[in-house]
């Protein structure tokens, strides 16, 4: 879990750097989102996941367009 740990604070770092309206910031929220509904855990896995594929974390939507979950893309 430490290297998805690593990973996220790597990923929130970039998305201050480069600022809001950047893929970086995007994606630092949509991490945060990924934490908030799967939890610590699951999220660290994840990305761990993704960074050994090569993916990233998406978000899943609901008609409603209210996130639901989170998968590799």
């Amino acid at each position: 879990m430490g290297k998805g740990k690593d990973l996220f604070g790597h990923y929130n770092d970039l998305g201050k750097e480069k600022g809001p309206g950047s893929e970086e910031y995007n994606y630092a929220g949509v991490l945060f989102q990924a934490l908030l509904i799967l939890g610590e855990r699951k999220t660290f896995e994840l990305l761990e996941e993704a960074d050994e594929s090569g993916k990233k974390l998406s978000l899943q939507y609901t008609a409603t367009d209210t996130p639901e979950g989170v998968t590799l893309i």
